[in-house]
């Protein structure tokens, strides 16, 4: 089979792999995979889990091409199937409280073992969601995103927003600001530097703010009559972004940290204080959250696939990363068709 192997940093090569051995798991036939920003940090060498060499990828879907021996299920060749990428130690305390999505240890396809890019991956019968027949694969690749935006939102106190504001624009921003104009937010800001993304976000529909000509917090105050958005999600893990989201926010609102910071970020925890608001720690999903959102994927696809900005081959891979990296793109969610 063909996979794209991450073998050093910012270097994947496509080479011929031999079809996984899937005794005891389900052999799927990828359609297509997704790549996550953490895939870019794997490329780039800095993820501190993956080693070389690798087939990255954990945003996929497929078809199941046969169940290996000694597996239990109702899925048979032909099924479409999303992979839910997680897998635990069901040991540790947050596992024993049911909380496994935030297992001590955990791990996923795609970044601690081999995951989608490739024509074939071998993955446990847990970690399989049945897909209904009309539901297109393309579409599906996008489910493992929109599940942790899902999980996110729930993490949320606040259920009715009269404001709210989404700071930066790549993928999982995008898709969260889109989710929550769908769900009637009432006002929706959203702050992007890249001038790129920002006018992605604008043609569709978004109210866009780029604090590059643009103070942000005085805009977004005069805009609410002093008081601030009710709820802020941070999807751009930008330090600067972190020291100035306390000011766009409002008494008792609520800050959601969507993104994963790389490095330790200084904040105001002053106005944290004062404003008596609330930072909320988000990771991943629950399975009821991957499974709450496929539904949702299934019956908004014209939304799901308004972030999908480009697609390709797996041959094309290096250069598809190379210009990732290359920060003057304007490529969004990017799939490779398998």
């Amino acid at each position: 089979m063909k996979a794209l192997v991450w073998i050093e940093k910012e270097k994947v090569v496509l080479e011929e792999r031999k079809i996984p051995d899937y005794q005891g798991k389900v052999l799927i036939k990828v359609a297509y995979a997704g790549i996550c920003g953490s895939d870019v940090g794997v490329y780039l060498g800095t993820h501190p889990r993956a080693k070389a060499p690798l087939i990255m990828g954990h945003e996929f879907s497929g078809t199941v091409e046969a169940v290996g021996e000694g597996v239990e299920t109702d899925l048979t060749p032909g099924d479409k199937v999303v992979v839910n990428p997680l897998y635990y130690c069901g040991k540790c305390r947050a596992c024993l409280n049911g909380h496994t999505h935030v297992c001590r240890s955990l791990r996923l396809y795609g970044t601690d073992t081999d995951g989608g890019m490739a024509e074939y991956a071998a993955i446990p019968e847990s970690c399989l969601i049945k897909m209904p027949g009309d539901m297109d694969l393309k579409t599906a690749a996008v489910i493992e995103p929109a599940a942790v935006v899902v999980h996110g939102l729930r993490m949320l106190q606040n259920r009715f927003y009269s404001a709210v504001c989404v700071t930066g624009l790549g993928p999982m921003g995008l898709l969260t600001a889109l989710m929550l104009k769908d769900w009637g937010a009432g006002r929706i800001f959203t702050v992007e530097a890249n001038e790129q993304r920002a006018e992605y976000g604008r043609k569709l529909g978004l109210e866009v703010l780029n604090p590059k000509d643009t103070d942000v917090a005085s805009y977004i105050l005069q805009e609410t009559e002093g008081e601030g958005v009710d709820v802020l999600i941070e999807a751009s893990g930008s330090g600067a972004v972190a020291k100035s989201m306390t000011d766009y926010v409002g008494v008792r609102g609520e800050i959601l940290l969507l993104s994963v910071f790389k490095h330790p970020a200084e904040m105001d925890l002053r106005a944290v204080n004062f404003k008596e608001q609330t930072i909320v720690g988000t990771r991943v999903y629950t399975k009821l959250d991957f499974k709450d959102a496929a539904s949702y994927v299934r019956t908004h696809k014209e939304l799901i696939n308004s972030i999908v900005s480009h697609t390709f081959p797996l041959e094309k891979g290096q250069e598809v990363f190379q210009e990732i990296i290359s920060g003057k793109t304007n490529m969004m969610k990017v799939l490779f068709e398998i």
